[in-house]
């Protein structure tokens, strides 16, 4: 390995486990540190990726001192993110901060400020934007596949009932629920595919309406519809829930064609469908349009997305920039305040 990044994970969970499982099979980067609240947890987590035990370390700030880290992958729980970002970009690192790398927008804001003061690399890590499916998705869009953009549906649910109470989807004061943990993804590509309808980037919808369910003990999301209007007609139909499984696909409706995915959001696990993007031109029959995907792991994926982005000398990743982040945190702002889900951030 020619040029390779030098990652340290600052949180321990099950995304943690996953992403770093994807740096195994990374072209361009290797994971040398690991940060958690608890020495036994982090040397635990390190072991099983050949981490020596005297880089796991039982504070996020020592991992920051290790002068062999030059990015860190933050997979705190959400309420953790904005802080421990800061931390990182007054450490001089580059970060990967899992989504939504914000409570709310003034989080965000904060966020910015301290990577644009300190000159580091940041970006929100919705993965998926960088798949071949996402990709050839937009390509068909911007080539007027299917004609003049009507309507864009992204749904993302599973059933986190078996969870059980321990679990941070059901703890308000971690950020549980459906919008923040998973309600992002289809808005996310709601404003991606409306921006390409347009040939630009990412655009941010004119209004969000949306109606769910708060539960009134946990006072978490279980699940919420959101319909989004864009500019030019464009509208967007939005299904999250993590105690309300339904099928999980995006599609775009225009008016020569459609464009249907069954799994766009996790490619890497089979039983959420096929990789397959399919397209309809009206009055024919569908068909699956050619994918080129050489490595099938989404996050090695992002892994290397990041690396090439810091190897050129990018503060941002094309894939998700900052305004586009910025843009994302409040669109589900204003997604949390139609149904009345709100967080101990938005207090502060």
């Amino acid at each position: 390995m020619s040029q390779a990044l030098k990652w340290g994970i600052i949180g321990t969970g099950n995304i943690a486990h996953t992403f770093a499982k994807g740096l195994q099979v990374a072209k361009k980067g290797d994971l040398v540190a690991v940060g958690s609240r608890a020495e036994a947890t982090a040397v635990k987590f390190g072991s099983q990726y050949g981490v020596p035990k005297e880089h796991c370390y039982s504070s996020y700030a020592d991992l920051l001192k290790d002068p062999n880290v030059n990015v860190v992958y933050i997979s705190t729980p959400h309420p953790q993110h904005c802080e421990v970002a800061i931390q990182c970009a007054k450490a001089g690192k580059h970060m990967l901060v899992e989504k939504p790398f914000a409570m709310n927008e003034t989080e965000a804001k904060r966020i910015i400020a301290a990577v644009k003061e300190h000159k580091v690399f940041m970006m929100e890590a919705y993965m998926y934007r960088i798949h071949p499916q996402t990709l050839k998705v937009v390509e068909l869009v911007k080539e007027g596949k299917v004609g003049t953009v009507k309507v864009i549906r992204a749904n993302f649910s599973f059933n986190g009932f078996p969870l059980g109470p321990s679990s941070r989807l059901w703890q308000n004061e971690l950020g549980g629920g459906a919008i923040l943990d998973i309600g992002g993804y289809p808005m996310s590509f709601c404003r991606l595919i409306a921006g390409a309808a347009q040939n630009t980037d990412p655009i941010n919808p004119v209004q969000v309406k949306a109606v769910g369910y708060v539960q009134p003990d946990t006072k978490v999301d279980e699940w919420s519809v959101a319909s989004v209007a864009f500019e030019n007609n464009i509208s967007g139909q939005l299904f999250t829930g993590v105690f309300a499984d339904t099928e999980t696909y995006v599609q775009v409706i225009g008016d020569k064609g459609s464009i249907r995915v069954q799994n766009l959001w996790r490619p890497d696990i089979p039983a959420m469908g096929p990789v397959r993007v399919e397209y309809t031109e009206f009055g024919k029959e569908a068909v699956d349009v050619p994918l080129d995907i050489p490595q099938p792991n989404i996050y090695a994926i992002e892994a290397d997305a990041v690396a090439d982005a810091i190897f050129a000398g990018e503060k941002e990743c094309k894939y998700m920039t900052w305004e586009d982040s910025m843009g994302q945190v409040r669109a589900l702002d204003q997604w949390r305040k139609e149904i009345g889900l709100t967080y101990p951030a938005d207090n502060v």
